[in-house]
């Protein structure tokens, strides 16, 4: 331990982006040497670790912000950027004076080394990210106040969507496996987790590079895992056979739950998007689903203001989903990501129009939501019981309950009462009952 490090080893950990960005963050936590400790928040650290996202200019620009509020508030703080940001823009980070160390995600298990002898790294340690080809496979890490766990069983993306930038800040896909996969689910059942996540960059590419595939593992956890519920993150159309949901159908531990990104509901959007199937096969797909699974809840993607969708092609999109089996959206406008092929597109969407449509695809995904959740008024549905009273269900509704001394992180049964102001509201049905 150098001089510098003994100054610093109080650490106040920031994470943005999606549930395998928190994933890395935990992981980072696991494996820092135990004399650092980590501090709730930026008064009593010295150390601020910031794991970044990079998915959009808006992230990029807000977590630059962010930055230079840190130092101007927290002037003694050192700041340790990691994450996408850091792997595919190192140049602006260090050229910034409000960044003190960078370390990429191709080097991120290096942190422990960087902070043990600050001095011997003067900013950076920035690698080629498709260099990697294996998983990296961290000793599992636990955080306590979770209710469910979420487990990252694959990284990196071999797809190059026109408008994203992730493939160059993950690299290449790169899956846990299969035993060693298995073998942490029982060690998180055996701490007392119910459900467990299963997370990736692009999940629907677990085990291509391993010869093994998505369903196959699938099957190997209904027939061999002790967890009760397996949840699925996110999955796309273009990888997702009828196979797999006839499976799904019969399983009993799998969530009825999907996220399937689509994007847009428009083929020549899609082509523009560079998206490897047509809305047709995200109908078929959508509605074999309801068929199996009527229960299931069902959410997506949409990218609003992609270059060329004009308003009869955005309304074209609209009206699908209005009429599709879809219960939620994620609605985002379309950002440039310098490098990608959308970005050098000529025929751009203004913002105010962008923020138009973001408007109108929310409004109608609250719509949505609540027909949806409207369904089970009065029914009993199992769930996993959260922290501040709420209960989700395995077909993904959140429920409030009165105050409730079940032990968060329980499998329960509760019953849905009614919906109040965009809120579900219900109560805990004994199980004896």
């Amino acid at each position: 331990m150098d001089g510098l490090t003994k100054q610093y080893n109080k650490i106040h950990y920031l994470t943005y982006g999606c549930k395998v960005n928190q994933f890395d963050t935990d992981k980072i936590k696991s494996i820092v040497p135990n004399n650092f400790e980590e501090s709730p928040d930026l008064d009593t650290s010295n150390i601020c670790i910031i794991n970044t996202c990079t998915v959009t200019d808006v992230t990029d620009n807000q977590i630059f912000k962010d930055l230079k509020k840190i130092k101007k508030d927290f002037p003694k703080i050192k700041t340790l950027v990691t994450g996408c940001l850091a792997q595919t823009n190192p140049e602006s980070l260090k050229a910034s004076s409000d960044v003190d160390f960078i370390v990429d995600n191709a080097n991120k298990y290096l942190i422990p080394k960087v902070l043990n002898n600050l001095e011997a790294y003067e900013n950076e340690v920035v690698s080629d990210i498709f260099a990697l080809n294996e998983f990296d496979d961290f000793d599992e890490s636990i955080k306590e106040n979770r209710s469910r766990a979420f487990l990252k069983i694959q990284d990196g993306c071999n797809y190059r969507c026109s408008f994203c930038i992730i493939p160059f800040a993950r690299g290449r896909s790169r899956s846990m496996n299969n035993d060693s996969l298995l073998d942490k689910i029982s060690y998180l059942h055996d701490c007392g987790f119910n459900e467990v996540v299963l997370t990736g960059i692009h999940l629907s590419s677990y085990g291509l590079d391993k010869n093994q595939n998505l369903l196959e593992l699938l099957q190997k956890i209904e027939k061999y895992s002790p967890i009760k519920n397996i949840r699925l993150s996110s999955i796309d159309p273009a990888d997702t056979s009828l196979e797999m949901i006839d499976f799904i159908s019969e399983s009993k531990k799998i969530c009825p739950s999907f996220h399937i990104s689509m994007q847009s509901g428009n083929d020549e959007v899609l082509r523009e998007m560079r998206r490897r199937y047509k809305i047709s096969s995200f109908t078929k797909l959508t509605n074999y689903i309801r068929k199996l699974i009527p229960d299931a809840c069902i959410g997506t993607d949409v990218i609003v203001g992609f270059p060329g969708e004009t308003g009869d092609l955005f309304l074209e999109t609209y009206n699908y989903i209005e009429n599709s089996e879809l219960n939620y959206l994620h609605v985002f406008p379309y950002s440039d990501r310098k490098g990608t092929r959308a970005s050098i597109k000529k025929d751009k969407i203004d913002n105010y129009e962008k923020k138009n449509r973001s408007k109108k695809l929310r409004i109608l995904a609250d719509k949505l939501k609540e027909e949806f959740q409207s369904k089970y008024i009065g029914k009993t549905l199992l769930g996993i019981k959260e922290k501040n009273n709420k209960v989700r269900t395995r077909n993904y509704i959140d429920v409030n309950i009165s105050d409730s001394k079940i032990e968060q992180g329980s499998i329960v049964k509760v019953k849905i009462n009614k919906i109040l102001n965009k809120k579900v509201l219900g109560s805990i049905v004994p199980h004896q009952e």
